[in-house]
């Protein structure tokens, strides 16, 4: 079998990265200091971000700096590298990537009659033992309704265990007392 090289030869003012136009909701939130500032991703390449800023927030970013960029539920650290050609009237700024944060795991419960809307959202393992025992409560209680539990034969079943607690939290209290 032949075998082939092949030589590659640089063009001249040829790009070294790729940048490849963010399509979509390219909303982002950049951290100077502790203020935040909406802007937008334009592009995207392995090593940082072309971003789409108001020409008026340009005096609040120094080129060398470093920022933190929040981006499609991401968490960036950036350092500025310069300001480029100006686009239908929005300063466009190149970025470098210096770290991307690990991203926080978080739970939500959701109840059926708020729509989907966040009730109560947490970081993953804290108070994760409350969230059961509320969904075990949740349960519990549509179990015991009274149409509901009388239908699935539950309703009595919970109404002695009620009363055999009721009786043991009774008995618990009187010897605490005495």
């Amino acid at each position: 079998m032949p075998e082939y090289t092949y030589k590659t030869v640089p063009v001249e003012g040829q790009e070294k990265v790729y940048r490849c136009k963010v399509v979509g909701d390219s909303t982002a939130i950049l951290f100077v200091g502790h203020k935040p500032l909406k802007i937008f991703v334009r592009e995207t390449s392995g090593n940082g971000f072309t971003l789409g800023i108001d020409p008026k927030l340009t005096k609040r970013i120094s080129a060398g700096k470093r920022y933190e960029l929040r981006y499609d539920d991401r968490r960036i650290e950036i350092i500025a590298e310069s300001f480029v050609e100006t686009v239908q009237g929005e300063a466009r700024l190149r970025v470098g990537t210096i770290r991307e944060f690990e991203p926080v795991k978080r739970w939500a419960f959701r109840l059926p009659f708020t729509r989907g809307s966040r009730v109560i959202s947490h970081e993953s393992g804290i108070n994760s033992g409350a969230a059961y025992g509320g969904f075990v409560l949740v349960l519990f209680c549509v179990m015991s309704l009274p149409g509901i539990g009388d239908k699935l034969g539950t309703a009595p079943r919970i109404e002695s265990a009620l009363q055999m607690m009721s009786k043991n939290v009774g008995e618990v209290v009187r010897t605490f007392r005495n």
